[in-house]
């Protein structure tokens, strides 16, 4: 194939040049799936969220809150496959 000449430049990169490089992803190789990735860290921030409210005296928006993201972390993290 022929090169450009100086002054032009490729648009778009052929696959050749690129490589073989594949957009980020949880994929196979670290066993662990996006609702667990995102379920575990819901279900340690609700209770913390919980824990705070209860030892401070927490208003009931933050019991509320807590609740709520207590509970839609541990349904992500249920509904994972593998850890």
């Amino acid at each position: 194939m022929a090169r450009w000449p100086d002054g032009r430049r490729e648009v778009r990169p052929s696959k050749q040049a690129m490589g073989d490089r594949r957009g980020p992803s949880f994929g196979p190789r670290y066993g662990v799936s996006v609702p667990i990735s995102i379920g575990l860290p819901l279900l340690v921030m609700g209770g913390f969220v919980l824990v705070t409210a209860a030892t401070r005296g927490g208003s009931a928006v933050f019991w509320g809150i807590g609740i709520v993201v207590t509970v839609a972390g541990a349904l992500l993290f249920a509904t994972g496959k593998r850890l």
